[in-house]
Order: C-alpha cells, then sequence, then structure tokens
C-alpha cells in the first residue's frame, strides 16, 4: 500500500497494482492557491481521498473494502497512465534513436 500527497511517485506506484490512499489535508489550498493539478484529483485517483488522520487509519483498517470498491477506477488510471510500461521502455528508446537507415 502506499499514502501519499500530492507527489508525483503515485504514478510511479500504480505500476505495481497495489492500493493507494491520498492524504490530501489541504486539498482545497493546493488546488485552488498553491498549484493545481494536471488531473482531476476527485475523480481520476485510484484511491481514496483523506482529509485527517483519524481517516487514514480507518481507511487502513478498511483496505481490502477500498481496494475492491476503487477497482474500476484503478484500471482506467492504469490504462491511462501506466499502458506503456512494460519492461522494456529503455530498449524502445535505444532502438529508436540508434535506428539504422
Amino acid at each position: 500500500m502506499n499514502i501519499t500527497d500530492y507527489s508525483s511517485v503515485f504514478f510511479d506506484f500504480a505500476n505495481l497494482k497495489r492500493p493507494m490512499l491520498f492524504y490530501t489535508y489541504d486539498l482545497d489550498k493546493y488546488r485552488d492557491v498553491l498549484r493545481g493539478f494536471y488531473i482531476n484529483m476527485e475523480e481520476e485517483l485510484p484511491g481514496p481521498l483523506v482529509f485527517t488522520t483519524d481517516e487514514v487509519i480507518d481507511t487502513i483498517k478498511h483496505m481490502d473494502e477500498i481496494t475492491e470498491k476503487y477497482a474500476d477506477r484503478y484500471v482506467t488510471f492504469y490504462d491511462k497512465f501506466c499502458g506503456w510500461e512494460d519492461g522494456h521502455s529503455s530498449q524502445r528508446v535505444v532502438e529508436t534513436v540508434f535506428e539504422k537507415n
């Protein structure tokens, strides 16, 4: 399981297909004042947004239910952001860069 905030690490972690939860105690401020987001956090993230420490603990206690609840969203997220990851990215780059003409 991964507990994160707005760090892009969740894109990398998604390749593992393991549960995630997002500790977003300052979501409104971060979204509306500080930086904003490239994706719709409320609709696209493959796990719940939690706002308090108690919610983090409760979510961990019910992770099996949360995993099931977010299963479809996880598949959608994975297909959109991780679909190219198959362990051969470096090989494709080398073949493309050094392609013989």
